[in-house]
């Protein structure tokens, strides 16, 4: 992903900057995203700036739409995107949506505005699709031995989704793109069924999901990370409690090598 583009700070993006920050000097810091996203709308409208909010944006893996429910904030003349955030500060996690959103729909530009810095200028991120999804070359296959053959089936369909789709893009994109390469293998796969947590034999009113489910026998958990630490684990172990099987999967689709970060989650015994 490139770090400029030409237009980033002038044109396009200097007037969308421009019309932010009268926005955040009337309001400052202090609202949720759909406030700053209408009044900002307001405010392009009297630049006479075109825009567009809420833009769908589909999932097409192997030829088919997938609906993540992805939406781009601002799209800018048809060719620049905004994202808006109203975070104490952004982090690397919240360029996800926007590197995602550059990809999926082919834009060129990208900006993601902070209003909730006390300078806006502080909290704007500005981005440039390179047009080249970065695709992990090493499709390893995991040296575990004792995995069962479902399992296998599941690693061997997430390999070939991380590798369809490259690397860094949200953890829904990899989810829907899962889900999708298991039915098209026919195996039988269901998302986000609710967690049944029981607790002293009583079950608590919760809105944890069950991320994918196969099979009726296993459960897969599906993580962006640099690498799955064993608070991460612990967290997958947690959601395991609430799912109707005591095995599972956490897969970790930003890893170089998805063999090396592939862990077991199991309630009889620590993850391997």
């Amino acid at each position: 992903m490139k770090a400029t583009h030409e237009d980033l700070g002038s044109n396009l993006s200097g007037g969308l900057i421009a019309a932010a920050i009268a926005v955040h000097r009337e309001f400052g810091p202090g609202l949720n995203e759909d406030d700053y996203e209408r009044a900002l709308s307001v405010e392009l409208c009297v630049w006479d700036i075109e825009h567009e909010c809420q833009i769908p944006v589909p999932l097409i893996y192997k030829g088919t739409h997938l609906d993540c429910g992805y939406r781009m904030d601002l799209v800018i003349a048809k060719q620049l995107l905004v994202e808006l955030k109203a975070v104490g500060k952004l982090h690397p996690v919240d360029e996800a949506p926007l590197i995602t959103y550059l990809r999926l729909s082919g834009l060129e530009l990208g900006l993601l505005v902070n209003f909730a810095e006390m300078m806006l200028r502080d909290g704007i991120m500005h981005r440039a699709n390179s047009g080249v999804a970065i695709r992990n070359q090493r499709r390893d296959r995991p040296s575990d031995t004792s995995l069962d053959p479902l399992s296998f089936e599941v690693i061997d369909a997430a390999i070939e989704a991380q590798h369809v789709l490259g690397s860094g893009l949200l953890r829904s994109a990899y989810e829907a793109a899962l889900e999708h390469e298991l039915k098209l293998r026919g195996i039988k796969v269901e998302r986000r069924l609710p967690a049944n947590l029981i607790y002293r034999e009583q079950l608590i009113a919760n809105t944890k999901e069950i991320p994918i489910f196969v099979d009726g026998r296993l459960m897969v958990s599906c993580v962006c990370v640099k690498a799955v630490e064993p608070i991460i684990l612990a967290r997958q172990r947690s959601l395991l409690k609430a799912a109707p099987v005591d095995t599972g999967l956490c897969l970790n689709f930003h890893a170089e090598s998805m063999a090396t970060e592939i862990k077991r989650i199991s309630l009889s015994h620590k993850s391997a």
